[in-house]
């Protein structure tokens, strides 16, 4: 203040400093608390926020996948109709090629491909019936007369059992078929409409088959063309590759289940065990589902042996069945399949595990050769190269300029 009293430039003046002067003081405030939010965030570590971002993306890919297999169960018959047609026009489609030099239309090499395959399962279905059919008396008396050395075995083995008590078992078990002779009605009504089912399921496995043998190219390019335009040159490969696993693990599973049955067969035959033929057929069939089928199959082998031949006998099949066994996973999967083709035996376990679990004796049959193709797609998506795309989002194309320097060319969209 100077001597008249008036004050200075460098004096505050009146409550609006005093307000002016506490500004600085809120905003220096509010930029504490912002700076205290952005230290909150910084204590976040890098993992945990790595984590939290998978686990979003893995909560909305695990809903997804929840909604398919929702509508998959909706549609089950038709999707492992499909499915199964799938599999059956990769056995068949190298002798549809081969009978594409007959002249005329790829209907004609489709139609006889199909009718060819069709004609080889009902071939077998015919010779396992009339099998069972010719020897049902003589495997009757084997099974009878096993029934009685077991009761014999009972009543003088070591469990001493007394023939009343015998008697008593036998009788739960009828009174028990009689107390639920309405679930085996419910039950026999379901098994028509399975039957109708089955039915059904068959005409569209025929149709599905000669379609994809007919129109598999188109029908495939349709199919690649769903997804965005730069994914097709990789889906393209990808899908090819799988689909060249799929019918080779196919055809050599044919070739090694068609080892099987013939080695048994000869086996049975030497041993003249009942239903040589028909045990042999079923052996081919069970081969089909890797380590476990056969070893089921060759399980029944062993129980009409020991009927028939006794303990020797089952024990020489028992034996030709484990020998087969290693000789599958030792020497025809590594000789028939190629490195591409295999896949481990823990995948093995695992996946015909969980397709018994799923869908039961079909979804064993699938579950192996649907986990090769995933297998071998997958590693064709991932050594495929990106393509790139341009500013418009389109694929670039690479063009060579008359100097021999790779240039980029991106289509332009068309106008109107």
């Amino acid at each position: 203040m100077t001597a008249t009293g008036e004050p200075t430039g460098t004096e505050p003046t009146g409550g609006g400093d005093m307000t002016a002067s506490s500004e600085p003081t809120r905003a220096a405030g509010g930029h504490s608390d912002d700076g205290r939010h952005s230290d909150a965030l910084d204590t976040v570590t890098w993992g945990v926020r790595v984590g939290a971002a998978w686990s979003w993306r893995l909560l909305v890919i695990g809903a997804g996948l929840y909604v398919l297999s929702r509508i998959f169960l909706r549609v089950e018959l038709v999707a492992f109709s499909f499915v199964l047609a799938l599999f059956f026009t990769a056995v068949l489609h190298p002798l549809e090629r081969l009978l594409r030099k007959i002249p005329g239309p790829r209907s004609v090499s489709s139609a006889l491909a199909l009718l060819i395959g069709v004609a080889v399962l009902v071939g077998i279905a015919y010779f396992v019936t009339w099998q069972i059919t010719t020897h049902s008396t003589q495997l009757g008396d084997q099974i009878t007369s096993l029934v009685d050395r077991l009761r014999n075995w009972l009543r003088t083995g070591p469990l001493h059992l007394k023939s009343a008590d015998l008697d008593k078992i036998a009788d739960n078990i009828t009174n028990a078929v009689k107390s639920h002779q309405s679930q085996l009605i419910s039950g026999a009504i379901a098994t028509v409409q399975t039957v109708v089912e089955a039915l059904g399921a068959l005409l569209l496995i025929l149709l599905s088959t000669f379609f994809l043998l007919r129109d598999g190219e188109q029908i495939w390019a349709w199919t690649v063309r769903l997804f965005p335009r730069r994914a097709h040159e990789r889906l393209d490969v990808a899908g090819r590759a799988g689909w060249h696993t799929l019918g080779g693990y196919m055809r050599g599973q044919v070739l090694i289940a068609l080892f099987h049955g013939v080695s048994v067969t000869i086996i049975l035959f030497i041993l003249q065990v009942p239903l040589a033929a028909a045990l042999g057929v079923l052996i081919f069939l069970g081969s089909f589902v890797p380590l476990v089928g056969l070893t089921v199959t060759g399980a029944l082998c062993v129980a009409v042996a020991l009927l028939e031949n006794g303990v020797t006998g089952a024990l020489v099949v028992g034996i030709a069945i484990i020998v087969l066994v290693q000789l599958e996973a030792h020497l025809l999967q590594p000789l028939i399949m190629s490195r591409s083709v295999e896949v481990h035996p823990l995948a093995i376990a695992l996946s015909v595990l969980t397709g018994t679990l799923v869908a039961g004796i079909v979804g064993a049959l699938l579950a192996v050769p649907f986990v090769a193709f995933v297998n071998t797609t997958i590693h064709a998506l991932r050594a495929s190269p990106a393509v790139p795309v341009g500013d418009s989002g389109f694929p670039v194309q690479q063009k060579t300029s008359p100097r021999g320097e790779a240039e980029d060319m991106a289509p332009q969209p068309e106008s109107g």
